[in-house]
């Protein structure tokens, strides 16, 4: 039997990722009707905490990211100081983020096809443009960029579903550390050439970090290399990377246009949104693979994590809740409390279950989670109105 971890409102299951600024875990909350709200659980390094100036700055960020409401966006919830550590809450998404799966594919010898591709950034690109396109209560714009778009922050569910992570984290965390010499050599490779030179940044920067992964994603390689951290910030400055129709001969020509003019090194003469971006791939993924769907993706990322999907149920399968005698305490000091609240969704997660929560019961939600879909269950059309919610599995090929 294990036993969860509690830290604040949330159950800490397992850590699902370490990084240089937090740990990452997943973890569940409930409700006040009992139902069960899978979580992310950012908790921040020791050294980040202390830096009450970071801290500042990483609220303020989130500040913006709390209006963000996307079917492509991570959800945030909360960012909290629960004792001597300070946490951020969001949407968890059951499935892998895009820079592992191309490299869990690529060790199985398979990767994403072009439909699987355009679909992957065109839904990415969707969130973008929401969070470009967000205004402030007296509707002015608020210029949300999120800098460091890139393969890790791109997350793919196994059900096919795609969303965007961490736009509150990259202007703080790059602030912080941009006098630190080798720190952000990883950034780096899916920057704009303005975002090189540390110009002012638009929603066209974005633009281009799109053109990189989807740069990547088409030829297998990053679109630039170099053997210094100096030498790879004046190749991004260039942004001249080789052709990738000489990378990849097959490679569709519309593509490669779309790469070409998402690159571009002069903002002027690229994509001028995001929306623009993603209506030439939905172009290009309608006349490539009319009647795509998402259950496609879901396929491959079923089968590139087989194993790992199987571990996860393993893991859920047996543990036992840390709940606290009594009323819960020390739910933590939500720092945007004033900015989202007394309604906001945060304010009704609780540590204690308002009716019994059996192991069975969550390893039973996995299960569904992960299940292959069934005749006649309905999923999400990724290109329909907004007023068309649902189709027909069976409508799927």
């Amino acid at each position: 039997m294990r036993r969860t971890r509690r830290l604040g409102r949330y159950h800490l299951v397992h850590r699902v990722a370490f990084g240089g600024m937090a740990e990452v875990f997943r973890g569940f909350t409930f409700s006040a009707d009992g139902q069960r709200h899978d979580v992310a659980v950012k908790k921040l390094l020791p050294h980040f905490v202390e830096d009450e100036q970071f801290v500042t700055m990483l609220t303020d960020e989130y500040r913006l990211v709390s209006r963000l409401r996307h079917p492509n966006v991570a959800r945030f919830f909360e960012i909290a100081r629960v004792g001597k550590d300070v946490l951020i809450s969001m949407e968890y998404v059951d499935g892998q983020d895009l820079r592992s799966t191309i490299d869990q594919a690529r060790t199985m010898g398979i990767g994403l096809v072009w439909e699987d591709i355009a679909f992957v950034l065109a839904r990415s690109l969707d969130g973008l443009h929401h969070a470009h396109e967000a205004t402030g209560d007296a509707g002015e714009r608020l210029e949300v960029v999120h800098r460091d778009l890139s393969p890790s922050n791109i997350l793919i569910g196994y059900d096919g579903d795609v969303k965007v992570i961490d736009f509150g984290i990259a202007k703080a965390n790059l602030n912080r550390i941009q006098t630190k010499q080798g720190v952000i050599k990883g950034k780096v490779k899916y920057m704009s050439p303005e975002q090189a030179f540390g110009h002012p940044l638009d929603r066209r920067s974005d633009v281009f970090s799109a053109g990189s992964v989807l740069y990547e994603l088409c030829t297998g390689r990053q679109p630039f290399r170099a053997r210094t951290e100096v030498e790879l910030i004046f190749a991004v400055r260039d942004a001249a990377p080789p052709d990738c129709r000489q990378l990849v001969p097959d490679l569709p020509e519309p593509l490669a246009r779309i790469v070409d003019r998402s690159m571009a090194r002069e903002r002027r003469d690229r994509f001028q949104t995001a929306a623009e971006m993603r209506d030439a791939l939905v172009d290009f993924l309608q006349s490539h693979a009319p009647g795509y769907r998402r259950t496609r993706l879901a396929r491959f990322m079923k089968h590139v994590w087989a194993e790992e999907i199987e571990a996860d149920l393993r893991a859920l399968e047996d543990f036992v809740l840390d709940l606290p005698e009594g009323p819960a305490e020390n739910l933590g000091t939500n720092l945007l409390a004033d900015e989202l609240g007394p309604d906001a969704a945060y304010a009704r997660f609780s540590p204690m279950p308002t009716r019994v929560t059996r192991a069975a019961d969550v390893e039973a939600a996995a299960v569904q989670a992960h299940a292959p879909l069934a005749p006649g269950e309905t999923v999400m059309d990724p290109f329909a109105p907004a007023t068309v919610r649902v189709r027909r599995r069976d409508d799927d090929d």
